[in-house]
């Protein structure tokens, strides 16, 4: 077994439940981002379970402690038999060796009319094989304050000039907005949003075999220091340097923030709590970035399951993927789930009313069949899911910003440590 990652071992020793295992069948879950959605599948799981004659524990883990919370299971040997993790991390347990292969569970999915959203595989592909399976499909429109705009007079913006520049006449007019509320910490969604702001400007952190860093170069260099002049301007603030996986959800959804990058959970949340502002916002695409790489970048995503090569139950394990995922039960999550989840079956997106009737979700699908992957220009791999969860990219966005390193020197440190995990 490869060593756990130093970082996911600082604190894992606590967060092993002893009653993890009481259950026939036990399933470690992240939320849904909708308590009715979780409460939802949680039903779900207990009614798979009287159907197959088990008990069954389902318990949601934030995700702020699900990594360290793995990690203690994988030391004490006491992993739930079946868990969900962000699929860039499909990569890492499988080199760790604790997950069954799942073709098969991934076979039934392709076989379901319409097939599934194929740029969501390659996560889940370690050594030619399925280590874990798609649930959903995260895509990263950008929210956009249509009132603060035409405040302005500007239009919604196309290019990430266009959005400085209207960040800039947005602050000027109101100094207490957040322009734009991207976050500069090294959470899990600092680490995915600054690579879409990267990559929207050309930057690749693997060549497309993905043996090879590429992250050193001017195409990188420049996106640097696009974060640093609207870090310095202000039209990106400096609390966002603190903020947790909700701060730029929290400062869109108090009105304080006239632009964020964000899963469509913010859109559902407004549904449900603030209309008036769900008529003021826009969902657009990434605005693009610069020159002849610039590109309209999002980062796909998903929530992957994954089952333990431990567990005394894979038939079972298996069955409550199959059950899960079954195309009218699953449907009814979705639903559910209310935007935040877009239908890992592509059928699904195009006849659902939630989706083909809501003009504001037009782009979504597009976005799924065109986004990059962890690792780009490269596949997934191990290498890359080391780099995720160790926020290189955060930690050297910070050292620019913080500690008053140059865009080149913050690349060239980031570029550095990427090396260095290539065999860990």
């Amino acid at each position: 077994m490869k060593k756990l990652l130093p970082t996911l071992l600082a604190t894992a020793a606590f967060m092993l439940s002893p009653a993890a295992r009481a259950a026939d069948l036990t399933i470690w879950a992240l939320p849904a981002f909708n308590q009715n959605a979780d409460d939802k599948i949680t039903e779900m799981a207990q009614e798979f379970g009287r159907e197959r004659g088990l008990s069954v524990e389902y318990t949601i883990v934030p995700a702020n402690v699900l990594n360290e919370r793995l990690a203690a299971a994988i030391q004490g040997g006491a992993l739930p038999d079946v868990f969900m993790q962000f699929s860039p991390q499909v990569q890492y347990y499988a080199q760790l060796g604790v997950t069954l292969p799942l073709d098969d569970i991934l076979g039934q999915m392709r076989a379901v009319e319409g097939g599934i959203y194929e740029s969501t595989t390659s996560a889940m592909m370690y050594d030619g094989k399925a280590m874990g399976v798609p649930l959903e499909v995260d895509v990263v429109p950008m929210f956009a304050r249509k009132d603060l705009l035409e405040g302005v007079g500007m239009a919604l913006p196309t290019t990430l000039e266009e959005l400085r520049a209207a960040s800039k006449a947005i602050l000027a007019k109101d100094p207490t907005i957040t322009a734009f509320g991207h976050p500069l910490s090294t959470g899990n969604d600092a680490e995915m949003m600054n690579r879409i702001v990267l990559w929207s400007y050309g930057a690749e952190m693997f060549n497309e075999d993905g043996t090879q860093v590429t992250w050193n170069s001017p195409e990188t260099v420049a996106g640097y220091q696009f974060i640093a002049d609207m870090f310095a301007e202000g039209t990106i603030p400096r609390s966002t340097l603190s903020w947790d996986d909700a701060g730029n959800n929290t400062a869109y959804q108090t009105g304080r923030a006239a632009f964020i990058m964000n899963p469509p959970s913010v859109y559902q949340w407004m549904i449900a709590n603030d209309p008036d502002l769900l008529a003021d916002t826009a969902l657009i695409p990434m605005p693009r970035g610069p020159g002849e790489k610039g590109r309209s970048a999002t980062m796909i995503t998903s929530f992957a399951w994954m089952v333990s090569k431990g567990t005394k139950r894979p038939d079972d394990a298996k069955a409550w993927l199959s059950y899960f995922l079954e195309p009218a039960r699953y449907e009814e999550v979705i639903n559910t789930v209310g935007g935040r989840w877009l239908p890992i079956y592509p059928a699904l997106y195009k006849n659902m009313p939630l989706f083909k009737d809501n003009p504001d979700f037009a782009k979504l699908g597009e976005m799924a069949e065109n986004g990059l992957v962890d690792g780009h220009a490269g596949p997934p791999t191990a290498w890359a899911s080391a780099v995720f969860n160790a926020k290189i990219v955060s930690q050297s966005i910070q050292r620019m910003l913080v500690d008053g390193e140059s865009a080149a020197d913050a690349v060239v440190w980031a570029t550095a440590e990427i090396e260095k995990l290539k065999d860990q």
